[in-house]
């Protein structure tokens, strides 16, 4: 007796049944016989295992919530963050990153990596919040949780000391900001050691101010290399790639190859800057993903978690409108994503954990275009409604 039998779900193209039992996945094939507890019929709908959303900040979710938004440059915006951050509670950021994080699940996203600020304002507040949440849920979704400096590493006497207690308490990954208080090469140098040290792989806020005084691609390619780090660092926003010259920009996308770095491109950041050529970039091989990034704070507020909704938005911004385009963005959001966040088991397939999304679409392009809700989830063998 099968717990889960879905019936004519359309993977990768396929039409197949998928066979549940005792929370694995024990046959898929064009007819699979037998009773089952629950019975779907996907009627030929899309399914995945669930979207991949590549970066975040949870911590930093919902503020407007307690704030109203207000216009301005973006070291307004972050200045305007920092000063809440000084009365988060551990209370207060588990109970907005809750309201996300079911929002995400509901929309059938299965990983999500967000960046938790660490830093003398904070502690490890969000650390622990976040941590929690994500044994909490890891029947529903993957959380990756990044130790993320976004206000520096050494300009408070405390942030080089708190991201290594972060570390040890069970940060997946480390983070930077590479233009944090000018810090630029010191910052990714500390970074990247410290992701050297305890065997992780690291993110950076990556030449996001689209300045061509902040760009360090270059610096953080050799440093990389020189670590032997090759994918195992993820470069977010790298909106200064739009500011470079024809030439500058094929030197970019070497640096970009020989460092194997993996791209996260979050759309929304195209209200302040603009947003690095992903057509461009998906052409050197390398995985790439995208983000929701910031969600209904004084950085963006009218993110909802949903990254369906970031592909939409990056298909408009750089016309991903032909097939094999609007196939690159699908990947980006599923298969590409799993890549980034280094992923080894994303799939439909025997013996895996029984992790289906079936979504209210025929095709790929109506996954983008009609921006509908999954119509059967089952996360870790159980349906959720």
């Amino acid at each position: 007796m099968l717990d889960i039998l879905i019936r004519r779900a359309n993977v990768n193209g396929v039409i197949v049944d998928i066979a549940i039992k005792d929370g694995l996945i024990i046959d898929i094939d064009n007819k699979v016989y037998g009773d089952a507890t629950v019975v779907f019929d996907a009627q030929n709908k899309v399914t995945i295992p669930g979207f991949v959303d590549c970066h975040t900040h949870l911590d930093k979710c919902l503020l407007n919530e307690q704030q109203p938004y207000q216009e301005g440059t973006g070291p307004q915006k972050g200045a305007l963050t920092y000063e809440m951050k000084k009365s988060f509670t551990v209370e207060d950021i588990t109970l907005r990153a809750e309201k996300m994080i079911n929002k995400a699940i509901k929309g059938g996203t299965l990983h999500w990596r967000t960046n938790v600020d660490v830093d003398g304002s904070v502690g490890l507040k969000g650390m622990e919040a976040l941590l929690k949440l994500k044994k909490k849920y890891e029947n529903q979704i993957h959380l990756q949780v990044a130790a993320f400096a976004q206000e520096g590493v050494f300009w408070d006497g405390e942030t080089e000391s708190l991201l290594e207690e972060a570390v040890k308490l069970g940060a997946d990954l480390v983070g930077g900001h590479t233009i944090a208080k000018g810090e630029g090469e010191k910052h990714i140098d500390f970074i990247l050691a410290l992701a050297k040290k305890y065997d992780l792989e690291a993110d950076f806020h990556l030449d996001e101010s689209g300045n061509r005084e902040h760009y360090l691609l270059p610096y953080l390619a050799k440093k990389v290399i020189e670590l032997n780090l090759q994918g195992r660092v993820n470069g977010i926003h790298l909106c200064t790639l739009s500011a470079l010259t024809p030439q500058e920009l094929e030197e970019a996308m070497g640096y970009i190859e020989e460092s194997k770095l993996k791209i996260t491109i979050a759309p929304t950041a195209i209200s302040t800057r603009h947003i690095a050529p992903a057509k461009r970039i998906l052409k050197t091989g390398v995985p790439v993903g995208l983000a929701s990034d910031n969600m209904r704070d004084f950085f963006n507020p009218l993110g909802s978690g949903d990254v369906k909704q970031v592909a939409l938005l990056l298909s408009y911004l750089q016309r991903f409108f032909l097939q094999e385009e609007v196939d690159q963005i699908f990947e980006m959001i599923t298969t590409g994503g799993a890549k980034v966040l280094s992923i080894k088991d994303y799939g439909i397939r025997i013996g895996s954990r029984a992790d289906i999304t079936v979504l209210d679409a025929l095709t790929v392009n109506e996954v983008i275009a009609y921006q509908n809700a999954p119509v059967f989830l089952v996360r870790n063998g159980l349906v959720f409604s």
